[in-house]
C-alpha cells in the first residue's frame, strides 16, 4: 500500500516552465537543483539545508546531472557546450568547455549510473559516445549517433521524457511529441544498446487519438508495471486507459490507446492535470478537485486499479511538473517547489484489505436466508435422557464389546463412545485443537448466550486476550468489516482511546495491529510519557519473597529457562510505554513528528528508559503479532535511541546540565562494550574457521623459521 507523509516547501521558484529541473545526487537524500540558468544548488532533503552550490557566467540550457561513472557534475551550456566538474570544484568558470555540434535537449541520469544526452532531433546516446563521437558529428551531423533524424524541432515539441531500465538491464527511451499545428500528441519510443546508449532499431510511434470530437486528452505517462512497461491515458470522459507496451515488434493500430481501466471520480478531468509513474505500479496525480475547490495530490495502483493515497492543497496551479528522487515527490506549481515524502508498503493486499476480518455470520445473511442443513439440524439432536436409557440397555457394551474385538484382531480401532454432553465438548475442543493453532479463551464481558470467535496469530497474552471494551469492539469489527486498512483504523480509533484515558485499550489495540502510522505512533508515546512511572520494584520484592531458592543444583550451570521465564513475566511487558515502543516505524518520518510533538525534557526521561532496556536483562520490549521471528528487542531500542538524537540533535549539542552529559557518557561506554565483543567475536572468528577445516593452531611460542631478534649490548 503506498501512504503519503506530510509535505513540505523546499524553495521559491521563478516560474514552472522556465525551471530547468531537479536530478538525483550521489549522497543519498539529496538533489541537484538547477535553480537558475546560472544558479546551481545541492541540497538536502531532510532538512533544506544546502550542502554544495555554485553560480556561473554562461546560461545553463539543461539541468545538471550527477554522472556516477566518471563521478562528475555535468551541465550543457548554450545547447552544445558541455562541462564536467568535481564537487570539490569551485569556479565552474574556469572548467574548459567542450563543443558538441549537435544540439543538446536534456541529460538525463540511468538508474545504473550512465548519462544520456538527448539531442533535439530525438535521437541520443551515453555522454562518453557523444565526446568520443563528437569529430563525427561535426563531419556528418544528421547521422553522427547511426540514427536519421526522428523529430523536426522546428514542428514539433519533445515533452514528458522518461528513460526506464528493464529488468533485463535493457534501457527504454520514451517521450511524448506535440506537433504545433493542430496540438495532436504522439507516443516515441525505443530500445537503446546497454552500452553506448543508442537506438538498437527505430523508434515506435502510437497515436494518442480516440473517436469522438468531444473527447480529448487530459494526460499521460509511462508506467514501469508488474508485466513491463505500459501507456497510461487519462481522458476528458473521466477514464483510464492502459496499453502494454509491445516491445522489439510494431504495436498493432488495432489497439488504439489500450483498454479501460479506472473511470475518475475525484480530479477535475477538464482542467489540466500532471501524472508521473513514481515506482513499480504506481503513478501519481496532481490535479483540480472534483468541487474546484483546490487541488490534490493522489497515488493510484494500476495493478489493483484503486486510489490508495491523497494529498489535498488549498489552491490550485494550472502549470505543475513532477519530478522523482527515491521516495520523495518533488512538485513545481505556482512559484513554489513542494516536497511530499510517500512510502510504499511491500505487502500490497493485506494493507488494502482489513486483515482482521471476523466471522460474524449475522451481518452477512439476510433475514429470509436459506439453509440447506435445515432439515438435518432438525431431526439430528443430542438427548442425554436418551443417551441414559441406552447405557441401561447395553446397547453401547455390546459395541464396546466387539471393537474391543475388533481391536484384538487386528482390525482398525473405532472411535470412544460419548455418553455425556461434556464428554462430547471436550472432544470436539480436541479436534479444533488438532487442526486449528488457536487457544480458545473465554471472555467475562460477552452475554451467557453468546459466543464469539476471533483467529489471531502468534497470540500473545501478556495483556489478556486482544479484545477491547464492548463498545470499542464493535466499532473495530465495523471498521474491519468495511474493509478499512490497519493504518486507517488505528488513525481513528487511537486518539479516541488516548482521549479517553484507556489505557489497557490502548495497548491492545497498538498490539492488535501491525501496520500503525508514525503520526498515530507519536501520539500514543506522548499520552505514556504523561502517565505516571509504574512501580515495577514492589512487585519485583513480593515475587522475591515467594521464590522457593534449591538447597543443591543439580549441575554447575544455572537453568536457563529461568532467564527466559523470568523476561517474559517481567512487568514491564505490560506497560503502555514499551507496549508503543515496540510497534515498528519508518525512521525517517519518525524523526519529523518527534521534533515536532516531543519536548526535550520529554525526549530525555524517554532516554533514560531506553538506557534501562538496555542494562536490564530482564526488561525487554515485546514482539507484536505479526513480527514475532523477526523482533529483537535491543535492536528497536538502538532505533529509537537514533530517532531520539537526530530529532533533538541541535537542544543535546546546547544544553550544559552534568545530568544530560553523564546519561551520554553512559550511553557511549554501552556503545564501547559491545564494540568490544564485536571485535573478540571477530577475533574468534578463524579459530572456529580453523576447527572446522581441522587445522591445528601454531602456538605463540613457536619459533619462526623467518627471522630472529637478537639483543645486543653496544656498552
Amino acid at each position: 500500500m503506498a501512504k503519503l507523509l506530510a509535505y513540505y516547501n523546499l524553495c521559491p521558484i521563478n516560474n514552472v516552465d522556465d525551471f530547468l529541473g531537479l536530478s538525483r545526487d550521489v549522497d543519498p537524500g539529496c538533489v541537484i537543483n538547477t535553480l537558475g540558468r546560472n544558479i546551481i544548488l545541492v541540497v538536502k532533503l531532510s532538512n533544506q539545508r544546502q550542502i554544495r552550490s555554485w553560480t556561473v557566467l554562461d546560461r545553463l540550457s539543461s539541468k545538471v546531472v550527477y554522472d556516477f561513472r566518471s563521478e562528475r557534475y555535468v551541465g550543457v551550456f548554450g545547447g552544445k557546450f558541455i562541462r564536467c566538474w568535481s564537487q570539490d570544484h569551485n569556479d565552474i568558470n574556469t572548467v574548459k568547455k567542450v563543443k558538441l555540434y549537435r544540439s543538446v535537449l536534456d541529460l538525463f541520469s540511468l538508474a545504473n549510473g550512465q548519462t544520456l544526452l538527448l539531442y533535439t532531433d530525438g535521437s541520443c546516446e551515453s555522454l562518453e559516445s557523444a565526446l568520443e563521437t563528437r569529430k563525427q558529428s561535426k563531419a556528418n551531423p544528421t547521422d553522427g549517433t547511426g540514427a536519421v533524424q526522428n523529430v523536426n524541432p522546428k514542428t514539433h515539441t519533445i515533452r514528458d521524457v522518461q528513460v526506464l531500465v528493464l529488468d533485463n538491464g535493457t534501457p527504454l527511451l520514451t517521450y511524448f511529441v506535440r506537433k504545433e499545428d493542430d496540438g495532436s500528441l504522439e507516443l516515441h519510443y525505443a530500445l537503446l544498446n546497454p552500452g553506448d546508449l543508442k537506438l538498437q532499431k527505430g523508434f515506435e510511434k502510437i497515436a494518442l487519438q480516440r473517436i469522438g470530437d468531444d473527447i480529448k486528452l487530459a494526460s499521460s505517462c509511462i508506467v514501469d508495471g508488474s508485466d513491463g512497461p505500459s501507456l497510461l491515458t487519462i481522458w476528458s470522459d473521466s477514464r483510464i486507459f492502459n496499453l502494454q507496451l509491445s516491445l522489439g515488434q510494431s504495436p498493432k493500430r488495432e489497439e488504439g490507446v489500450g483498454n479501460v481501466i479506472e473511470m475518475v471520480q475525484t480530479l477535475n478531468v477538464k482542467q489540466p492535470l500532471s501524472m508521473t509513474c513514481i515506482g513499480k505500479d504506481y503513478v501519481a496525480f496532481y490535479a483540480n478537485n472534483k468541487n474546484q475547490d483546490g487541488a490534490i495530490l493522489v497515488l493510484f495502483n494500476v495493478q489493483f486499479k484503486v486510489f490508495q493515497a491523497k494529498q489535498f492543497f488549498k489552491v490550485y496551479f494550472a502549470s505543475s511538473r513532477f519530478w522523482v528522487v527515491e521516495s520523495n515527490i518533488l512538485l513545481a506549481f505556482g512559484q513554489m517547489l513542494a516536497v511530499v515524502p510517500f512510502k510504499i508498503s511491500k505487502k500490497q493486499l493485506s494493507d488494502m484489505i482489513g486483515s482482521q476480518q471476523t466471522f460474524d455470520l449475522t451481518h452477512t445473511v439476510d433475514d429470509e436466508s436459506i439453509n440447506e442443513e435445515c432439515e438435518f439440524l432438525d431431526t439430528y439432536s443430542f438427548s442425554e435422557s436418551m443417551t441414559e436409557k441406552a447405557k441401561q440397555g447395553g446397547v453401547f457394551g455390546e459395541s464396546n464389546e466387539k471393537d474391543e474385538e475388533d481391536g484384538d484382531t487386528g482390525g482398525k480401532p473405532s472411535c470412544p463412545r460419548l455418553y455425556s454432553e461434556y464428554e462430547f465438548d471436550e472432544a470436539l475442543r480436541e479436534a479444533y485443537r488438532e487442526s486449528l493453532p488457536v487457544d480458545v479463551v473465554e471472555c467475562d464481558s460477552l452475554p451467557e448466550d453468546m459466543v464469539q470467535i476471533k483467529l489471531f496469530n502468534n497470540a500473545d497474552y501478556t495483556l489478556g486476550p486482544l479484545i477491547l471494551s464492548e463498545k470499542f469492539e464493535i466499532i473495530l469489527e465495523e471498521l474491519e468489516r468495511s474493509g478499512y486498512s490497519e493504518v486507517e483504523i488505528s488513525d481513528r480509533i487511537v486518539p479516541v482511546l488516548v482521549q479517553g484515558k484507556l489505557t489497557v485499550d490502548l495497548a491492545k489495540c497498538l498490539k492488535r495491529y501491525s501496520v500503525i502510522s508514525e503520526r498515530t505512533i507519536v501520539k500514543a508515546l506522548k499520552y505514556a510519557l504523561s502517565l505516571p512511572i509504574p512501580e515495577h520494584d514492589e512487585e519485583q520484592e513480593t515475587e522475591q519473597e515467594t521464590v522457593e531458592v534449591p538447597k543443591k543444583l543439580e549441575s554447575e550451570l544455572p537453568n536457563q529457562d529461568i532467564i527466559v521465564e523470568a523476561q517474559a513475566n517481567h512487568p514491564s511487558h505490560r506497560d503502555l510505554l514499551n507496549v508503543v515502543l515496540s510497534c515498528s516505524f519508518n525512521r525517517k518520518p519518525m524523526t519529523q513528528y518527534i521534533r515536532k510533538e516531543l519536548d526535550f525534557s520529554s525526549v530525555t526521561v524517554l532516554m533514560q528508559h531506553l538506557e534501562h532496556l538496555l542494562l536490564d536483562p530482564s526488561a525487554t520490549l515485546t514482539e507484536t503479532l505479526h513480527n514475532g521471528d523477526t523482533f529483537d528487542s535491543d535492536e528497536q531500542t538502538v532505533s529509537w535511541i537514533m530517532v531520539l538524537l537526530d530529532s533533538h540533535y541541535q537542544q543535546f549539542i546546547l544544553s550544559t546540565e552534568d545530568t544530560l552529559r553523564a546519561q551520554l557518557q553512559r550511553m557511549l561506554d554501552i556503545v564501547h562494550t559491545h564494540m568490544e565483543c564485536l571485535h573478540e567475536l571477530q577475533t574468534l572468528a578463524p579459530s572456529l574457521r580453523r576447527m572446522i577445516q581441522r587445522k591445528t593452531n601454531k602456538s605463540a611460542r613457536d619459533p619462526s623459521q623467518w627471522y630472529n631478534v637478537e639483543s645486543i649490548t653496544l656498552y
